[in-house]
């Protein structure tokens, strides 16, 4: 059977990943990896997670590997929603849907929102996964200009005013690709700007936790609680990513509707996983594993940007981050990163090609760079073979 002709059409929307295709090539050739976004292993908690799943089997087995709730499990739910409210965003547990990762979040937002030829606005540049569930929906996407601020909030707010545009997706804090933050300036703004408008604003915070100069990031919600804001959180950069453990939090009607159509992808989040995290969590280990993870990933972003400093400056530009896991470094005009990719590798570095990060069709002199996955010893090595593949 010629099973091309048999897909739907939208199919044709759906293509490869270019970092799921560095990562193949990785896999066949030595080279200090800039280009994953993984976060460092070391951080995980393993002692903890391993004495909290043998609780779990001990005394709560019947229930932890068993089917539950589509919404997810409710003291999860109850520790997510005080979590944010301490942090200024009104939460209940009627409005928290537990997700498989936040992309799965992404996901259903743009399954329940969007309809063919829908506007999403985002950042430029901006995650690129988002970008390609938005695609799958066969939804449109127009790219705001951003700065080292953040997001252009008139340009945004003249966006969100023009027809068909149905959701405003951004990263207002440690942002992938670039590292930066919306300004405090810039929040309150934007999001009347989106509430004049009546567009829902998707605020992924994946890397809300992840800060590492002076001062505690806030979540875009907690700026104006009427504003129709949906927040995205997830445990995978604290705590570990394969145990696919997010959140979504909005009003909880909204939440109601999403977890019907969560029912029906994948029947519910792992109850194992589940508990397993809110066991962690509510243990009163979690404020210190956080702590602990900035101070490592402080050092390790410290030493990126002396390393950059060092050994490339006057040959490219790069954000300078105060959180998450990456910056993006741009090459001067008329050099674009793709071309540049063979060279690295073949030195042994490797980054991603920013490109396909900037919806606007723009960046392609620029590179997303992981500071996070490399140890720290390898950073200033890994900068000097990037050094070398710029020369030339």
């Amino acid at each position: 059977m010629d099973w091309e002709r048999q897909f739907a059409g939208r199919m044709r929307r759906v293509s490869p990943s270019p970092i799921m295709e560095l990562i193949a090539i990785l896999g066949k050739r030595q080279a200090i990896n800039f280009a994953s976004g993984l976060p460092d292993p070391a951080g995980f908690p393993i002692a903890a997670l391993r004495a909290e799943s043998e609780a779990i089997l001990a005394d709560d087995w019947r229930a932890g590997l068993q089917y539950g709730e589509a919404e997810g499990y409710r003291p999860l739910r109850e520790w997510v929603a005080a979590d944010l409210a301490a942090r200024g965003i009104p939460a209940t547990a009627d409005g928290v849907l537990i997700v498989n990762g936040s992309q799965q979040g992404i996901d259903l937002v743009g399954r329940a929102l969007l309809s063919p030829g829908d506007v999403v606005l985002t950042e430029n540049p901006t995650y690129l996964a988002a970008l390609q569930v938005f695609d799958s929906f066969e939804a449109t996407v127009r790219a705001i200009p951003t700065d080292e601020e953040g997001i252009d909030v008139e340009a945004a707010a003249a966006y969100l005013r023009q027809p068909g545009v149905k959701l405003l997706y951004l990263m207002p804090n440690h942002q992938n690709p670039s590292g930066i933050s919306l300004a405090a300036s810039r929040r309150r703004p934007l999001l009347e700007a989106a509430r004049a408008a009546g567009v829902p604003i998707l605020s992924d915070e994946a890397y809300l936790h992840l800060r590492y100069d002076s001062g505690a990031a806030a979540p875009l919600a907690a700026g104006d609680p009427e504003a129709p804001v949906i927040t995205l959180g997830t445990f995978s950069k604290t705590i570990a990513p394969g145990l696919r453990v997010a959140y979504l939090a909005g009003p909880a009607p909204l939440v109601g509707r999403l977890g019907l159509l969560k029912q029906i992808t994948d029947l519910h989040t792992g109850s194992f996983t589940q508990r397993l995290v809110h066991r962690y969590v509510s243990s009163g280990q979690y404020p210190d594993q956080v702590a602990r993870l900035c101070a490592a990933y402080r050092d390790k972003r410290d030493a990126f940007l002396a390393a950059l400093q060092a050994r490339l400056e006057g040959q490219a530009t790069w954000s300078r981050p105060a959180g998450g896991m990456f910056l993006l470094l741009r090459l001067p005009e008329g050099r674009p990163a793709a071309a540049l990719l063979p060279s690295a590798l073949d030195h042994g570095v490797a980054f991603v090609p920013g490109a396909a990060f900037f919806p606007g069709g723009d960046g392609q002199e620029s590179m997303r760079l992981n500071f996070l996955s490399p140890a720290l010893a390898e950073i200033e090595e890994g900068v000097v073979r990037l050094a070398r593949a710029i020369a030339g």
